[in-house]
């Protein structure tokens, strides 16, 4: 009968460590979860302004703007246009 308690009492006792084991692990993979949900937060923040600034860079009237005072570019005139076709 002591035998059989002393079996039963180191089940609970190893039970009851597998339960602590469990809970820890559970909160580092909380923890590690929130990390990275707030590092994907950043992420879309960062993607979103990059976005804003693209569309700024690539607006028509700026890159016009740039074309004739950087580049010295000019619309070609009707003599330089040539259509192709098929």
């Amino acid at each position: 009968m002591k035998y059989l308690l002393f079996i039963l009492g180191l089940a609970v006792f190893v039970s009851a460590l597998q339960v602590v084991d469990v809970a820890q692990r559970d909160r580092d993979v909380t923890r590690a979860l929130s990390a990275e949900r707030a590092a994907i937060a950043k992420l879309n923040v960062t993607y979103a302004e990059l976005q804003l600034e693209e569309g700024a860079l690539a607006a028509q009237g700026r890159v016009d703007r740039i074309a004739r005072s950087r580049l010295n570019m000019q619309p070609p005139t009707s003599k330089q246009i040539t259509v192709v076709f098929r």
